[in-house]
């Protein structure tokens, strides 16, 4: 048996061979380890097959033929060793513990050869000469140099590219909020200029049939001043009646009003909703019982349910919430007016309060048409609206965020087109100032 070195001799360089790489010293004991397992023989055999350690137990000569295990050994990838084992009957035991000798062992030789690697290195670099290593240091120092000032002239160009992106960024918003003011003058312009089209229209038509009217009863007041009989007034005037057609032009005039006055109505309503847009920080805050609001804003608007409208409400108790009071009732109410244009009849309307995580959370739930999925990002633009002209300003949900969000909260839509709609509003828990104490308390 070839005798391993006590001790790890290398030549940098020079190709590992096992021998350099592990001693007996540590492979026996790993040897040994394994005879207790049940093996007979266990040796570890360099690339000429000569064992490097050897172990085996006393009663081994007196066996019959036993079964042999071997496992190669690498060395930087390549086999240049063989664990031999031997063993009465190579049982699954013994193969497990065969591959077990040959990790560990496989491990030791591995970790010795990084460390003489390591070591090699270290020792070509103390073998080195004083001059190469400051040639080496003034390469280090110089490449330092280079590395700083790149990092200088990098670090103003990052500040540069800060400030033209800060302005570029400036720049988008002013964009942004100069093409929401024409978006909104656009749509407002649209929303008024529908009613006030038809209502002008109305009134050049009314004009015309006024001009009717004036000339029947000029005929009629002519007549009764001559001192006609009534018989000749009465039927001079019938013809007259029947050939301006006073009839028809009766009924069309308050026709014609009526449109008038639903028209004016509509600009109104615009101009109410513009304004409530517009100056959200016109009000003082104060506590608001929002269950109580919301069962009056259901009883209020009762009347413009649908037909076979059935109303589900779970009004959990929560705090007073501090707010613009007007704003917040103004904006529940146009959610549900949008819950309630969303089915003409069978409408299942659901409203639920409840406490989440520190905040209020309104849950208001319809069956109706549902909005598309291509729609539903811009339900709370300016004047966006799905209904027919004059059906709808578009600024209900619009109102309804902004008052939502000035009194610090959130609003969210979640729809499948044909399945409702499921609006959730979450609002801040505000504490009641002292002058609100000391007013609930009185």
């Amino acid at each position: 048996m070839r005798e391993a070195a006590p001790y790890i001799e290398f030549i940098i360089g020079e190709e590992k061979r096992l021998a350099n790489i592990v001693g007996k010293p540590e492979i026996e004991p790993l040897l040994r380890s394994a005879l207790k397992l049940g093996l007979s023989r266990a040796a570890l055999l360099d690339e000429e097959g000569l064992p490097l350690a050897l172990v085996e137990t006393d009663d081994c000569s007196c066996r019959t033929e036993p079964e042999r295990k071997r496992l190669s050994i690498l060395v930087e990838g390549e086999p240049q060793g063989t664990l031999l084992l031997e063993a009465k009957e190579l049982t699954p035991a013994i193969e497990a513990v065969a591959r077990l000798l040959q990790d560990a062992l496989q491990l030791t030789v591995t970790n010795n050869l990084k460390r003489m690697l390591t070591t090699e290195v270290h020792t070509s670099v103390v073998k080195e000469s004083y001059q190469q290593l400051v040639a080496t240091n003034h390469r280090l120092m110089e490449s330092e140099r280079r590395y700083r000032e790149l990092a200088a002239e990098l670090e103003v160009k990052v500040e540069d590219r800060t400030v033209e992106l800060r302005r570029a960024y400036n720049r988008m918003l002013q964009q942004e909020k100069l093409a929401a003011v024409g978006q909104l003058a656009a749509g407002m312009a649209h929303e008024i200029n529908t009613p006030l089209g038809f209502i002008r229209s109305n009134l050049n038509s009314f004009k015309k049939y006024q001009g009717r009217m004036a000339e029947m009863l000029g005929l009629y007041r002519l007549l009764t001043s001559k001192g006609i009989s009534p018989e000749i007034i009465r039927q001079q005037t019938e013809t007259r009646w029947k050939e301006l057609k006073m009839e028809f032009l009766l009924e069309d005039s308050g026709i014609l009003l009526g449109q008038s006055i639903e028209g004016a109505d509509r600009i109104a309503n615009i101009v109410a909703e513009l304004k409530g847009f517009a100056c959200l920080d016109g009000m003082d805050e104060q506590p608001m019982k929002l269950n109580t609001e919301l069962e009056q804003l259901l009883a209020v608007m009762a009347s413009r349910f649908p037909p076979d409208t059935r109303v589900k409400t779970e009004l959990q108790d929560i705090p007073a919430f501090v707010c613009r009071v007007p704003l917040m009732i103004q904006a529940f109410a146009n959610i549900l007016d949008n819950a309630l244009k969303s089915r003409s009849e069978g409408l299942e309307l659901s409203v639920a309060t409840a406490l989440d995580k520190g905040q209020i959370v309104v849950t208001i739930t319809d069956n109706g048409c549902g909005i598309k999925e291509e729609n539903l990002p811009r339900i709370f633009e300016p004047f966006f609206t799905t209904r027919e002209v004059g059906s709808g300003t578009g600024m209900g949900l619009t109102v309804a965020r902004e008052a939502i969000n000035a009194a610090g909260g959130s609003i969210e839509a979640s729809s499948t087109h044909g399945n409702g709609t499921i609006f959730t509003v979450k609002l801040p828990i505000k504490p009641l100032g002292e002058s609100w104490k000391t007013k609930e308390t009185a």
